[in-house]
């Protein structure tokens, strides 16, 4: 859990804390935002990530394998659905030893593991994930981190 938050704020350090909101997306499509200052905590329990505000109330609850991006964004909109994240496509996923970037200019991309430790970083539109052990990673994209499966 540790590892986890650790994770988080050092993404949110790498982009020189311009995010104020935090965002799940769950392979359904649903998303839930919060406020990154309202949030006390991120808690694993069993394979839930639960967001926790300072108070111990809980702000947001997805199935880890349903977070399909974890999004930090600049500006607060009211409407979710009227902010709109740079498209991005990564492929093919599963991967064997190359991940692709679509959508996007050459940017820094860094794996990491469920557990938050960065495995990996390049500069451009694709990382070589031929080294990794088989298993489930997040892939950072500037502000976006999309979930992808190495086999």
């Amino acid at each position: 859990m540790r590892s986890f938050l650790f994770f988080v704020f050092a993404m949110l350090c790498s982009m020189h804390m311009l995010a104020v909101n935090i965002r799940l997306e769950s392979t359904s499509g649903a998303q839930s935002s919060q406020d990154i200052a309202t949030i006390g905590k991120l808690i694993f329990v069993d394979d839930e990530i639960r967001l926790v505000d300072k108070l111990g109330n809980v702000l947001a609850v997805e199935t880890i394998g349903n977070v399909r991006k974890i999004t930090f964004v600049e500006d607060v909109a009211t409407d979710l659905d009227s902010l709109q994240p740079t498209p991005i496509m990564i492929y093919p996923n599963p991967s064997h030893d190359i991940i692709h970037v679509d959508g996007i200019k050459p940017t820094d991309l860094r794996v990491f593991d469920l557990q938050g430790r960065m495995l990996l970083t390049d500069h451009g539109n694709q990382i070589a994930v031929a080294g990794l052990p088989e298993g489930t990673y997040l892939l950072q994209i500037g502000t976006q981190v999309v979930r992808f499966i190495k086999q």
